[in-house]
């Protein structure tokens, strides 16, 4: 058995790979939801905004938007200046496609080009996932989600010997639910940074109405969309405590950064919370204050 998984291996995954086997109906959704991403990835490569709004999800036009705009940039005219290619999926092999309500995937393994210049026979073989929404019964391409195995050889075992079980278990299943559109936001009067440090918590900031991307035992920086104004700075905090191994402790910082004009120190830092004990309160309502003290940096 060794022998064989080592001979999956050092072989060609193109020619080794183990079929996925479709029904029909999931064939005819494959075949839609690839148009869908073939039209996505020919808009973006063209640099055509009609074509990009036609197949690409409300939710994801907003977001965009709202990024840029919260950097300090111009939309549109940024919004296909892209540090890697959409990849190109005709050479991949078909994991998994599934729909669980208005959203579905289509997840993938091989070589994944993403136009960095790496030659193919030096790519490694790895998982992209294609996220998809469906939109008054039409599907659109929402986003892609390139995951690198290089610390996970089990998983490209499991790839590679046709039994990849673990795409049976989140977060590789469509959530079933689309997410709420955020509003617009407007020029930020100062271009702001959230980071969080969440170790051995579950937390959701809210920042003068906009949601982020919970932190799970992680640290994460975001973006902080319409950025900050002089004045008061509304930051909500949903806290879960999560389980801990005995004898290690928690870690729950918050800070909130705004973007200088000085090369030598692009960003200070205008905010900074802990909380007095752990496990911390589950809702904290605080303050982003920024004012001509906390505007030099603190």
């Amino acid at each position: 058995m060794r022998n064989a998984i080592k001979l999956l291996l050092l072989c060609s995954a193109a020619c080794l790979l183990v079929p996925t086997v479709l029904r029909a109906d999931d064939e005819a959704l494959r075949a839609t939801l690839d148009k869908v991403y073939k039209e996505w990835r020919n808009a973006l490569l063209a640099k055509s905004l009609p074509d990009w709004k036609r197949s690409t999800s409300t939710y994801r036009q907003v977001v965009s938007r709202n990024l840029i705009i919260s950097q300090g940039q111009t939309y549109p005219d940024v919004l296909f200046d892209l540090p890697v290619a959409p990849p190109d999926v005709f050479k991949l092999k078909l994991l998994e496609v599934e729909a669980v309500g208005p959203t579905a995937h289509l997840i993938y393994y091989g070589k994944v080009d993403l136009g960095l210049g790496v030659s193919a026979d030096k790519i490694p073989n790895n998982l992209l996932a294609l996220k998809f929404f469906n939109e008054n019964g039409a599907w659109k391409f929402d986003s892609s989600k390139f995951i690198n195995l290089n610390d996970s050889p089990e998983i490209r075992t499991a790839c590679e010997s046709g039994n990849p079980e673990f795409l049976k278990h989140p977060p590789f299943n469509p959530p079933g639910v689309l997410p709420a559109v955020p509003k617009p936001c407007g020029t930020p009067e100062k271009v702001g940074a959230l980071r969080i440090e969440a170790m051995g918590y579950e937390v959701t900031a809210h920042i003068n109405g906009f949601d982020y991307p919970t932190v799970i035992d992680n640290a994460t920086q975001e973006i902080i969309i319409g950025g900050l104004s002089r004045g008061d700075n509304d930051l909500v905090l949903n806290i879960k405590a999560l389980p801990v191994p005995e004898g290690e402790g928690r870690v729950l910082n918050v800070h909130a950064m705004m973007a200088t004009r000085d090369p030598k120190k692009p960003m200070i830092k205008v905010f900074d919370w802990t909380p007095r004990y752990h496990p911390a309160e589950p809702h904290v309502k605080l303050n982003v204050s920024l004012n001509n003290i906390t505007m030099k940096g603190i």
